[in-house]
């Protein structure tokens, strides 16, 4: 080597030596954003497979939702429990969030909610070794599904049809049901059905950040109910 190249060599290695450092530290720093991820995924855990469990699975939809997803309910509290289209509910859409009440939306809006769940059960049933082993249901199941959910599905008022709409509660009511659902049909439960309905809404309201209404609210909301009640 001549005398000239070499504070040419000497630069270039000091290049090297420098690029490898920062590629060092850059690693370095991607694996530190990555570690809470992976505890949370449970894949810091030798024994696994680097699979998300089913707990750590709701933690995180719960947290990427907010406040979207309320509690859920007990597999008994569903519409007739024992039957097929509730012990399928009750299997695949609690492998990812809590357990919904058909409730929750109405016929005409069950395709829509329950076809961008089922995608998207499709998607993480085939991301084999990144998520938990989550299970798609197959053609039959989604149809058996879906006809259960609308067959049990929440019976929306018209717009402009709310009953006894000048008596004390009326106005309560449609302010406080619409802001999470389409508003109610009082018909659909009995008067005792009504007060359990809304001591459970009114706690969803709260586990959800919304405002939660007060006892008194809750008394004239009911009321009102239980006098347009089936």
């Amino acid at each position: 080597m001549t005398q000239g190249s070499e504070p040419s060599s000497r630069l270039f290695t000091t290049m090297v030596l420098v690029l490898s450092g920062a590629s060092l530290f850059l690693m370095g720093a991607v694996v530190s954003c990555m570690m809470p991820m992976m505890g949370m995924m449970g894949m810091d855990d030798k024994n696994d497979q680097g699979m998300m469990d089913q707990g750590h699975m709701k933690d995180m939809m719960q947290q990427m939702m907010g406040g979207m997803l309320p509690p859920g309910i007990t597999p008994q509290d569903l519409p007739e429990p024992e039957s097929r289209g509730a012990k399928l509910l009750s299997t695949y859409c609690t492998q990812c969030h809590n357990l919904p009440s058909p409730r929750m939306h109405t016929a005409e809006d069950w395709p829509r909610v329950a076809g961008r769940m089922l995608m998207r059960e499709r998607m993480m049933a085939g991301m084999r070794g990144m998520m938990m082993q989550v299970k798609a249901p197959s053609s039959q199941e989604e149809e058996t599904l879906l006809q259960y959910l609308q067959q049990h599905a929440m019976r929306a008022l018209v717009p402009g049809t709310v009953l006894m709409p000048d008596s004390p509660g009326a106005a309560l009511f449609q302010q406080t049901c619409a802001q999470c659902h389409a508003l109610p049909d009082p018909k659909q439960h009995t008067a005792l059905e009504w007060t359990a309905v809304v001591k459970r809404m009114r706690q969803n309201m709260k586990s959800m950040g919304r405002r939660e209404i007060t006892d008194q609210e809750v008394r004239d909301i009911t009321a009102y109910l239980e006098r347009t009640s089936r």
